[in-house]
């Protein structure tokens, strides 16, 4: 028998995200376990590539601290109002850095069972150059994923 105690569900509060978050919810009930909810920032010093001067470089990491400080109450909203009563337990996690990175090492930390996240259609060059968060998630997580896609 297949048992799942922790499951990492991963959002950018797109749409995407939304129309996934059942199947988490559905999960985590069926399988009394515990969510982990998580969104990933971009590290603000992943995105100084095109600084002119310390003081762009500075005012860039107060606008980073701010949308991290944005991020934190849109999770915990995100859990309240999507996710809901009913769970075990719900834990909002916020992290800076590159997502596909930082979703399998927290995958790998915390002992995560199964990781449900939504795709996000890149499409065209994009898409062959970078190809997506899920697919490099997928090559790379120590765990079952499950992608969602947004129906058409």
């Amino acid at each position: 028998m297949v048992q799942i105690n922790n499951i990492l569900f991963c959002t950018d509060f797109s749409e995407g995200a939304r129309i996934a978050v059942p199947f988490a919810v559905d999960l985590t009930q069926k399988y009394g376990a515990t969510l982990h909810l998580l969104h990933v920032h971009q590290d603000p010093g992943e995105m100084t590539e095109f600084e002119i001067s310390s003081e762009i470089k500075m005012d860039w990491i107060r606008v980073a601290h701010s949308l991290g400080t944005e991020a934190e109450r849109k999770l915990k909203a995100f859990c309240s109002e999507e996710i809901g009563e009913g769970l075990k337990s719900c834990h909002p996690v916020l992290v800076c850095g590159k997502p596909h990175f930082e979703i399998v090492r927290y995958a790998r930390e915390n002992s995560i069972d199964l990781i449900v996240m939504a795709s996000h259609g890149l499409s065209g060059w994009e898409h062959a150059l970078f190809g997506s968060t899920a697919e490099r998630v997928l090559r790379e997580s120590p765990c079952p994923v499950l992608v969602v896609r947004k129906p058409k």
